[in-house]
C-alpha cells in the first residue's frame, strides 16, 4: 500500500479532465474505496510485468494517480535510479516522499515534452489510461515513445472492457444483463472502443516500437468479490458522471440498475475484462 507524508493510502486512476468519467469530485469516500480495490486487484500483476526493471534505471510513469506503482518503481531502481511520476492532477502524488521520485504535473496529450527530458528513459509505463483517451491513443503512445532512450521499453496495460459478461444462462440476471450490455456496445454508445486493449500491439508497431510482446488475462469471478465490488463502483462512478453532465436519461438510469444489481449477488458469476499487457522497445538505430 502506498504511504503518503500525511499517513493516508491509496491509488487513483486518471486522465485528461475532458474525457475522464471517474473523477472523485462529490464522491470522494466512494472513490477512495473503489481505488483501494483497484490497487488490490491490479498491482500484483503490474509488478510482475515490470519485474525486468533494473537498479539504476530512469523510469517515467504517465498518469501515476496516487503513485503506488511509482513508489514500487522507485524502490526497484534504488538510490542510483530515478522515477518521474506525472498526472494532470498531482494532489496525491505531491504527498509522496521518496528521494529518487519526482512528481510533475503533465498532460501527455497536450503539454510540451521538454519538461520530461525526452529521449532519456529506460522505461515509460502507463496503466488503465489509454482507453479513456478515445481517438487519441496513438498520439499519446507516440509522445511516450519520444520519452524513451534508444533501447528503452514502453509498457501499457489496458482492457477489453466490453467483455465483462455473465457466464450462466440459467441465472435470473443473465438475459437482462446481456440485453443492456449488447456484447459491449454499451461502451460504444459512450464513445469508447469496447475491445481497445487488444489493439495495443498494432498501435505499438505503428508507433515504431520493436520487439513487441503481449500477454492478456481474464478470470471468472462472482458478485461480491473484490473484482465485482470494483466493477460495481466503477459503473456507479460513470453513472454519476452522466448524471452530472445531463446525459443520464431515465432509460439509461434503469439500465445501470440492471447492470449493477447482480454484482453484489455471490451466485452471479461473470467473466472479468480481458486485461492486456503490452511491451515494446524503441529501436537503437
Amino acid at each position: 500500500m502506498t504511504q503518503y507524508k500525511d499517513g493516508t493510502n491509496g491509488e487513483r486512476i486518471h486522465t485528461s479532465e475532458s474525457v475522464y468519467r471517474l473523477a472523485a469530485t462529490g464522491r470522494q469516500k466512494a472513490e477512495d474505496e473503489r481505488l483501494s480495490l483497484l490497487e488490490e486487484i491490479f498491482d500484483p500483476l503490474s509488478r510482475q510485468r515490470r519485474a525486468f526493471v533494473q537498479p539504476g534505471w530512469r523510469c517515467l510513469e504517465v498518469g501515476a494517480g496516487r503513485g503506488s506503482m511509482a513508489v514500487w518503481l522507485a524502490q526497484r531502481v534504488g538510490v542510483n535510479g530515478r522515477v518521474v511520476a506525472t498526472d494532470v492532477d498531482t494532489t496525491y502524488l505531491n504527498r509522496l516522499d521518496l528521494p529518487n521520485l519526482e512528481v510533475r504535473r503533465h498532460n501527455i496529450l497536450s503539454d510540451s515534452l521538454d519538461s520530461l527530458d525526452p529521449g532519456s528513459y529506460d522505461l515509460v509505463c502507463a496503466r488503465l489510461l489509454l482507453f479513456w483517451l478515445a481517438g487519441k491513443q496513438e498520439i499519446a503512445i507516440r509522445r511516450m515513445v519520444e520519452c524513451l532512450r534508444p533501447g528503452g521499453w514502453l509498457i501499457d496495460e489496458d482492457g477489453d472492457w466490453g467483455m465483462v459478461a455473465p457466464v450462466d444462462p440459467s441465472h435470473s440476471h443473465y438475459a437482462g444483463y446481456h440485453r443492456v450490455w449488447k456484447n459491449g456496445e454499451w461502451w460504444a454508445e459512450r464513445g469508447y472502443d469496447p475491445l481497445f486493449g487488444r489493439t495495443l500491439p498494432m498501435l505499438f508497431e505503428r508507433c515504431g516500437l520493436v520487439n513487441i510482446r503481449h500477454k492478456a488475462s481474464a478470470t471468472v469471478v462472482r458478485g461480491g468479490s473484490p473484482w465485482g465490488r470494483w466493477w460495481l463502483q466503477s459503473l456507479e462512478a460513470i453513472r454519476a458522471s452522466e448524471h452530472a453532465d445531463g446525459s443520464l436519461t431515465e432509460e439509461r438510469d434503469t439500465e445501470y440498475g440492471v447492470l449493477t444489481a447482480p454484482l453484489t449477488d455471490p451466485s452471479f458469476w461473470f467473466l472479468s475484462a480481458l486485461i492486456h499487457g503490452c511491451w515494446g522497445q524503441r529501436g537503437v538505430s
